[in-house]
């Protein structure tokens, strides 16, 4: 059996870092400000439809005569009156476009180049500002400051595909991080050929990795990666499913680097999904699952705290571990199905589960099976380690203390995600057991998983 997958509104990112506003006047090519330093009388409220009621942006009242300042870099491509009204659009390098809408005056023509910050007219009450990515409103406030985001899937006829300013803003990403780092020109031919070529496939960037001190050239990318502005995501008020997973168990599987306090796996809204509180739990890789326990069936389940450490051995003894779960949960709570929700390495201790569970002829034990930014056919990174060993150690040393417990490259997990490891090869040539029902997450533009 194959394995089903499926892109949700947006990109799975659980907490979003923003580019951080700087003081107006800077001129950051990468970096949005509010047009007004006023405050926002109407935020962006998303239409229900296309042609429906909400704010495609930021409404200010503004005292008359307030000057209004181009929020980035860019090229005018429209000044002028509109029914009564005067606009102005600026279009940025990014591919994103900016408009300013119902001034009191113009002071730019279509064609001129403005800088952030530069005066683009004056406004009044009313004054409106958005930003357009091709024909989609996003929420300008999104591209200011620190937002922490709760990303909501819901079901989608046709998977939407990348935008072209999304991955163009992904290629300026990549290309901005070479201009700061000088273009050292180190040749790194030890197993970056395979980041280089996934970072082309992926965001369409070439010779990036080559041009880099190894130390630095993957941290960064990934960072800078990690920390683009959001994409138009699934508006709160679009309805989900009626609660499907009631009377269900969820296990969740965090991946590597987690830890028993917290984990993105956690952000899972179970709630809404229809499990009850007390049949949500979390497997630890120490064994059993991770307290605090609360009251209700699984109550009864074996605990254990786990570091990041422990997510860094062998996963077979992990599937191992999992599977014995699985199985206790189906003794705690008996006739319920026990449904597997897991994030990246998570998947794969799953995918070990079930071939355990199929080897203890228990899989029907399960219900659904969903693993979210997965790496099903191996990590280039776990390649690398197979590959360059100790002076990929030196590349990957700046990860510690920013994935949580830094990445050993010696580790066995590490190696076992390698593509071409006994491991991975082995999962890829036995598929999923047939009737498993199994479906597989995947976000646009994912450096590591990519597959």
């Amino acid at each position: 059996m194959g394995i089903r997958s499926g892109l949700g509104a947006c990109a799975l990112v659980v907490i979003a870092v923003m580019q951080g506003a700087v003081p107006a006047g800077a001129d950051d090519a990468g970096t949005y400000r509010p047009p007004v330093e006023d405050r926002v009388s109407d935020p962006f409220r998303r239409p229900a439809t296309a042609y429906g009621p909400g704010n495609r942006g930021l409404t200010y009242e503004l005292q008359p005569g307030t000057p209004v300042h181009a929020a980035a870099p860019g090229r005018v491509v429209f000044a002028g009156w509109v029914a009564g009204t005067q606009h102005v659009t600026v279009l940025h390098d990014d591919g994103l476009r900016t408009s300013y809408s119902f001034l009191a005056s113009v002071v730019v023509r279509r064609g001129d180049d403005v800088s952030a910050g530069d005066v683009v007219g004056t406004g009044g009450a009313g004054f409106h500002f958005g930003v357009r990515d091709g024909d989609v409103y996003l929420d300008p406030a999104s591209l200011f400051g620190t937002v922490h985001v709760r990303v909501r899937l819901v079901p989608h006829d046709e998977p939407a595909p990348p935008t072209d300013a999304g991955l163009l803003r992904e290629r300026i990403a990549l290309r901005r991080t070479v201009q700061d780092k000088g273009l050292l020109r180190r040749a790194v031919d030890w197993g970056t050929d395979l980041a280089a070529r996934r970072v082309e496939r992926t965001v369409g960037a070439v010779h990036v990795a080559r041009e880099l001190d190894p130390a630095t050239i993957v941290v960064d990318s990934m960072r800078t990666l990690l920390e683009q502005r959001l994409q138009d995501c699934t508006a709160e008020d679009i309805s989900t499913p009626a609660r499907p997973a009631a009377g269900h168990v969820a296990l969740l599987v965090a991946g590597y680097g987690s830890d028993s306090r917290s984990a993105a796996v956690d952000e899972i809204a179970t709630d809404t999904l229809g499990y009850d509180a007390t049949d949500v739990a979390r497997f630890s890789y120490a064994g059993g699952r991770t307290p605090p326990v609360g009251t209700g069936g699984l109550a009864t389940l074996a605990t254990s705290d786990y570091d990041a450490a422990d997510t860094f051995t062998d996963l077979r003894d992990h599937g191992v571990a999992l599977a014995d779960l699985v199985e206790a949960a189906a003794i705690a709570r008996p006739g319920a199905p026990i449904d597997l929700l897991a994030h990246s390495q998570g998947g794969i201790v799953v995918r070990l589960a079930l071939v355990e569970l199929g080897r203890r002829n228990r899989l029907d034990l399960l219900g659904s099976v969903v693993t979210i930014g997965t790496p099903h056919r191996g990590v280039d990174l776990g390649t690398g380690a197979l590959v360059a060993g100790p002076l990929l150690h030196r590349l990957l040393e700046p990860l510690t203390g920013w994935t949580g417990g830094g990445v050993d490259t010696d580790a066995p997990a590490v190696l076992q995600l390698a593509e071409t490891s006994t491991l991975m090869l082995e999962l890829q040539r036995d598929g999923v057991p047939s009737g498993v029902d199994f479906r597989t997450i995947g976000a646009v533009g994912d450096l590591v998983v990519t597959g």
